[in-house]
């Protein structure tokens, strides 16, 4: 404030100016501004040389932050000093010593018209040990009274003037109060001339010091409520629903970001204008009508033609305000604006993420519910079962079985071949080989998306204890497996298609031991059986010879039909006690052979004369490119593989006709490839996945009346597989079957050894 009150001016004038400040003051709301403003006040009505405003710190309710004891005050604005001395004062301790002791922890003024005066007279009573006499204009009763009667002598020896300050002669100081009668701070003037402050100085300041406190606290108070404003809007902004309040004019006075958002969105097209009208206009008009609108839900289809959803909560509301924008709430005529509420707010939810996770959540629930009543149905089964996906065949699921059968527990997700690894457990065929990443049943069918029947594998644990099992691995389809709800805890599932599969064990001990029984009683019973049938074929095969060269009686011709019967009869009888003594030795692994270099050419034409002797319907023919065709063979065993693959043709072709054999090679592989073809009944396409097994017939065969065992192809498949080759074929019901087998060359390396 630039304007002066003269030091002369009638106290009315005074109070007058006093008057108009406090208006002022209660105008600025700015508190560094206000106390300045104070400052610049009192001096400007006492004509002091400087003035001091001090406060004390408070919390946001008033309180004071700190007890009273100590430097609780702290220079909050000053006028008339120079910077330096302004520096010096945010120095000096301001809690309340010497002539500053009454005002700020007594809340008394404290008026001293000549500060040297009294210096001196304290002095005085201090060493005499006697009361000073008072001297009119010195101090106040009160702070006469305070000073020596309620406070010892020496709190009052610090009225000296510390280098710097200026110099004071005339002193005068009143408490700011709150409204609790706390002192909040303290104003304080000074004068370098004695006597310049009278009673109506301090009478004025006194009342400056209650504006004071009254402009300080609503500053407090305004710059609290503005801090709360500021909260209140940074929550309401903050908040992810929309949230939209509507007067009762149809005008919205406020919205927060979302709301304002969505509204915008929704007004740029014609089925967004119908949204608002769902979720805005309606809920709005039913609050203003004092009608609670809860959970209404509007579905709106947005820009990506994806349906979102909407809960809409509406209640009434009270609150004044400035509007911040036009809502026309249509559909209302004139006479029928709503009474009741001042005003309503309408909160918008976007539930569509809420729902979908929701149902994501009870599908995750109602899938684990299924996997866990999976899991229970696998592990009552007695025989292992697993699920296993990708190329390295990742466990998925495994039931208890699978445990007992590995001897060892198969993390989810961890592969096949890590898993074996870990646990040091080997997998065998059935000849004894370990079997390749690539013959094991799983891995098949996984890689090769095959599904594989009754594979025989033999389990090696670490401990050397060995289980045969028997496996059934079926791929399942990629896509329909990976869009199968399956979670399973602790894996995580990748999102490209991976084939899978289900593999099945049984374990085939008991199995094993019943077939060794079995095996072990058709070899002792063929060993049993071949000396009579020795003994019957030998004396036939007499009488019909010496009968023939005369020795004897001449046999009539039954005789010699019934005798030549009993000789073809005891032959096929060995035949067949051959054949189970061959697939006993195969069993018990006993099979030996005699690989020596042999012309395979020359073999099928000695097989080929022979047979054609048994037959007059068929016609024989061979292919062969070349003159001989040299092969590492036991002779004795593929003549029998022979043997048996052209009496298969001739049997199967009850009609007669041609039977070709071709002879090849293949030099890549280094193999003769032989082929057999024949034009009879063929093999049922159902059946042929079976053929190479014991005792296996096809149905066509017993149907046409056509003898035999069943064990003729498997004796054919193993005697091959043992020479290191391969056998197969190609059939069509009806109209006849190609057998393929390979057996290995002769190379220049076997030559030279």
């Amino acid at each position: 404030m630039n304007r002066q009150i003269s030091k002369f001016s009638s106290m009315a004038e005074r109070f007058a100016a006093l008057n108009r400040v406090g208006i002022a003051l209660m105008s600025e709301m700015d508190e560094k501004r206000l106390l300045h403003m104070i400052a610049e006040t009192a001096c400007d009505l006492t004509d002091a040389a400087f003035a001091a405003f001090t406060l004390r710190s408070v919390d946001e309710t008033g309180q004071p932050k700190i007890p009273v004891t100590g430097n609780p005050f702290y220079l909050a604005a000053v006028v008339g000093v120079t910077q330096d001395q302004e520096e010096l004062f945010r120095r000096m301790p301001l809690g309340g010593e010497g002539l500053l002791l009454p005002i700020f922890q007594q809340g008394i003024p404290v008026l001293v018209a000549d500060a040297l005066s009294f210096q001196h007279a304290h002095n005085t009573a201090q060493n005499n040990g006697s009361k000073p006499q008072e001297n009119e204009g010195t101090t106040t009763e009160e702070t006469f009274t305070f000073a020596h009667d309620l406070a010892p002598l020496e709190e009052l020896q610090a009225i000296g003037v510390p280098h710097g300050h200026p110099v004071i002669r005339s002193f005068l100081g009143v408490p700011v109060l709150d409204r609790a009668k706390h002192v909040r701070g303290g104003l304080l003037l000074g004068h370098d001339i004695p006597g310049r402050f009278t009673l109506d100085d301090k009478e004025l300041l006194v009342g400056l010091a209650a504006q004071a406190a009254v402009a300080l606290e609503n500053a407090r108070l305004y710059r609290m409520t503005q801090m709360r404003a500021q909260e209140l809007n940074t929550i309401f902004e903050s908040i992810a629903d929309g949230v939209t309040l509507v007067d009762r004019q149809g005008t919205i006075r406020r919205e927060n970001g979302p709301a304002r958002h969505l509204r915008e969105r929704f007004q740029e097209s014609v089925q967004g204008k119908q949204a608002i009208e769902d979720m805005l206009h309606g809920p709005a008009l039913c609050a203003l009508n004092s009608k609670i609108t809860q959970s209404s839900e509007v579905s709106v289809e947005d820009a990506y033609n994806e349906t979102r959803q909407y809960v809409i909560t509406a209640s009434p509301l009270i609150s004044p305000g400035t509007p911040s924008g036009a809502l026309e709430l249509e559909h209302v005529e004139s006479d029928q604006k709503p009474t009741g509420a001042e005003g309503a707010v309408v909160v918008w939810r976007d539930v569509t993420e809420a729902r979908r996770l929701l149902s994501e959540r009870r599908l995750h629930a109602e899938t684990e519910t299924r996997r866990a009543l999976l899991q229970l149905v696998l592990d009552e089964l007695p025989g292992s079962v697993y699920l296993v996906r990708g190329h390295d065949a990742r466990l998925v699921l495994a039931n208890k079985a699978a445990a007992t059968l590995w001897g060892a527990q198969w993390p989810i997700g961890l592969s096949m071949s890590d898993f074996l690894q870990q646990n040091s457990i080997r997998i065998f065929g059935n000849d004894g080989h370990e079997l390749t990443p690539d013959q094991r049943a799983t891995l098949r069918a996984v890689q090769n998306h095959e599904t594989v029947h009754h594979q025989q594998e033999v389990i090696r644990h670490a401990d050397g204890t060995a289980l045969p099992v028997l496996v059934n691995a079926v791929a399942l389809d990629a896509q329909v497996f990976n869009a199968l709800p399956i979670d399973i805890p602790g894996m995580q599932i990748p999102r490209e298609e991976e084939s899978a599969a289900i593999v099945v064990h049984q374990d085939v001990t008991a199995l094993k031991e019943a077939e060794r029984m079995k095996d072990d009683f058709i070899g002792i019973a063929a060993h049993e059986l071949r000396t009579p049938l020795a003994i019957l074929k030998g004396f036939s095969q007499m009488l019909i010879v010496q009968t023939a060269r005369g020795n004897g009686l001449e046999l009539a011709d039954w005789q010699t039909e019934a005798l030549q019967s009993i000789d073809l009869a005891t032959s096929r009888m060995v035949e067949l006690i051959d054949d189970l003594l061959d697939v006993t030795r195969l069993q018990a692994q006993h099979l030996e052979l005699y690989i020596e270099p042999n012309d395979i050419v020359a073999l099928a034409r000695r097989v080929l004369t022979r047979q054609q002797i048994t037959t007059k319907k068929h016609t024989f023919s061979l292919i062969a490119p070349f003159e001989y065709l040299v092969v590492q063979i036991d002779p004795r065993r593929i003549e029998q593989v022979f043997n048996n693959l052209i009496n298969n043709a001739i049997k199967y072709s009850p009609a007669g006709g041609p039977i070709i054999i071709t002879i090849g090679t293949d030099t890549t592989e280094q193999m003769a490839v032989i082929s057999i073809h024949d034009s009879g009944i063929g093999i049922p396409t159902h059946q042929q996945a079976h053929v190479f097994g014991r005792f296996v017939r096809a149905d066509n065969a017993r149907s046409n009346g056509i003898g035999g065992t069943g064990l003729g192809l498997y004796l054919c498949r193993e005697l091959v597989e043992h020479h290191a080759g391969h056998i197969w074929f190609e059939s069509t019901e009806g109209l006849g079957s190609t057998f393929f087998l390979t057996l290995p060359l002769l190379i220049e390396e076997d030559m030279d050894v």
